[in-house]
């Protein structure tokens, strides 16, 4: 085991993630269920910074909590938030990558994007294939709320479903916005995110807004270290070293300080700021039915893939993240009704390469767009063709593009796959029918998924890749060159980029660490029981230590 993992291991017992779990009451009807998602929020880095939380995220901690899985290979936001109040693994939302390669048209597809209108900044949930929480909710009480808010679109659509009575996402330049294909963009709707919006940038004009605080802990201080990463040098101070050139007061004119602010502790605080105002403005959990409020925080993504997760920045973050969970919860409290809240993350991620290493892990980098030229220049050669044959801006998804026919795309597979199976930094390729046909047997848990099965829970005949391909561990996909570009991700089948955590809470739970390990396509049924809501056909199951009784 690696120095890492085996700081892994004794931080994990010394949570208590293995004590036993004690008996729990059933939770009340609730008039409000929160849903929460903290992008790139893995289960390592919550119990990394466990014994330091005192806000929101010690209370949630406190509640049901368990070590989740996202269970399919293809660990990106829009999959990962398909999964969380739908059911279903990305195999059945269709929603496999976070754009997807379409051979009818020779295009991108964008998860979130509308086809067939000329409008380019058309978003909604028209490909995702299944129903969510949500919809189920309206079904059964039609004067429920459903309302979804996000810093990224995709996060927010994927959340609020088909049905959403109001759907929010950051949009630089603008603020929160909507469209009329995520719900009903009607003047309800999209007036509250203008007022918040002015409101905002009123306050910004008077007083710029600090985007990293000046008071940093001295904990966080000493991971304050410099590091070449690829090749760019980042200096690990905090606050970061910043270029703003909005001192005018003009930030939605400044486009570095809007890329800024979403790689800032701030732009979670501000997202939870609006959905503060939301719940007053629509009375959330005051209705004759069950309201929903989705909620998805960015930030840790953002400064995750930024500036990793091991250094004094994702230290911040998460004392900040804490904090603002915190004064959220007090602000559920406040409303005097009965609510139960459930959180997890769209996937995990590691650390910057050149960090990991320092921690005795063997970490490389992979250049993706060098990797597949590589590929294409050996089957230009190989195959004597003049044009490049494989498309795929992610080397673990590639399609092969040449058109109609058939006998030419077989040889270039299997030439493809034949190359990959050579290349050091691949540990493992498989055809896409060879993906389709491992079905995990019944009952295999998350954790004993092989390779092979994590690609096939997000598999989908018409969108996903020909080829995938499974990389060596801890490699990092991104050769950082310049500021702005990232220096650690996710993506991959790995554990790392899959296990997150899952914490249910409501007013008088009690605390049970929970040691099986559960999907969080297992949170929309479990939520779908407390709430006494019937679930469709769903690859999760109900959490009977939850929900108390499940159907």
């Amino acid at each position: 085991m690696t120095r890492l993992g085996i700081w892994f291991a004794a931080a994990w017992l010394a949570a208590g993630n293995w004590a036993g779990a004690t008996a729990q009451a059933a939770p009340p009807q609730p008039k409000l269920v929160v849903a929460i998602a903290v992008d790139q929020f893995s289960a390592e880095l919550f119990q990394r910074y466990r014994p330091s939380f005192t806000g929101g995220l010690r209370r949630l901690g406190d509640g049901i909590a368990f070590t989740g899985y996202q269970s399919h290979a293809a660990t990106e936001t829009c999959p990962g938030h398909s999964t969380i109040l739908t059911g279903r693994h990305p195999a059945a939302t269709g929603i496999v990558a976070n754009s997807w390669f379409d051979a009818k048209s020779g295009s991108s597809v964008y998860c979130v994007a509308v086809r067939g209108t000329a409008d380019p900044d058309a978003r909604g949930p028209q490909n995702l294939r299944v129903s969510t929480f949500g919809d189920w909710l309206k079904q059964a009480q039609p004067q429920a709320r459903v309302v979804s808010i996000s810093g990224k679109d995709r996060a927010a659509i994927m959340l609020g479903g088909h049905k959403a009575d109001a759907v929010y996402w950051w949009k630089d330049g603008i603020g929160f916005t909507t469209s009329s294909y995520a719900g009903p963009a009607t003047a309800d709707v999209t007036g509250p995110a203008a007022t918040f919006d002015q409101a905002l940038f009123a306050r910004w004009k008077a007083a710029p807004p600090k985007l990293w605080p000046s008071d940093v802990s001295a904990a966080c201080q000493a991971l304050a270290q410099p590091h070449l990463f690829g090749k760019l040098a980042i200096s690990g101070k905090v606050p970061p070293d910043l270029s703003l050139t909005a001192e005018s007061g003009d930030f939605l004119g400044s486009a570095d300080f809007q890329d800024q602010l979403r790689v800032s502790p701030i732009f979670d605080p501000m997202t939870l700021d609006f959905a503060d105002q939301t719940i007053d403005r629509l009375k959330l959990g005051h209705g004759p039915a069950t309201d929903l409020l989705a909620v998805s925080l960015s930030s840790t993504d953002y400064i995750g893939h930024r500036y990793g997760n091991g250094g004094a920045e994702m230290c911040v973050q998460m004392a900040a993240l804490d904090q603002a969970l915190g004064a959220f919860l007090a602000k559920l409290d406040s409303l005097g009704v009965p609510y139960v809240v459930a959180l997890t993350a769209d996937h995990g991620g590691i650390d910057a390469a050149e960090r990991a290493s320092e921690h005795g892990v063997d970490a490389r980098r992979i250049d993706p767009a060098a990797f597949v030229k590589a590929l294409n220049d050996a089957m230009k050669t190989q195959l004597g063709l003049a044009f490049e044959p494989i498309v795929g801006d992610d080397p673990q998804q590639l399609t092969v593009n040449v058109g109609p026919d058939e006998a030419l795309r077989a040889k270039v597979r299997d030439a493809a796959v034949a190359w990959l199976k050579q290349r050091p930094e691949v540990a493992a390729v498989f055809t896409a029918d060879e993906t389709a046909a491992a079905v995990p047997a019944p009952g295999t848990t998350a954790d004993q998924l092989s390779i092979v099965e994590r690609f096939h829970e997000s598999y989908d005949k018409e969108r996903s890749g020909d080829i995938q391909v499974q990389l060596l561990q801890y490699a990092s996909v991104g050769m950082p060159r310049a500021p702005g570009d990232g220096v650690a991700g996710h993506g991959s089948p790995w554990d790392y980029d899959r296990r997150v955590p899952i914490l249910f809470w409501w007013p008088g739970v009690g605390a049970a660490q929970r040691p099986e390990p559960i999907e969080t396509v297992d949170i929309a049924p479990t939520l779908a029981a407390v709430t006494g809501v019937a679930a469709p056909q769903v690859d999760g199951k109900c959490l009977v230590m939850v929900a108390a009784t499940c159907r």
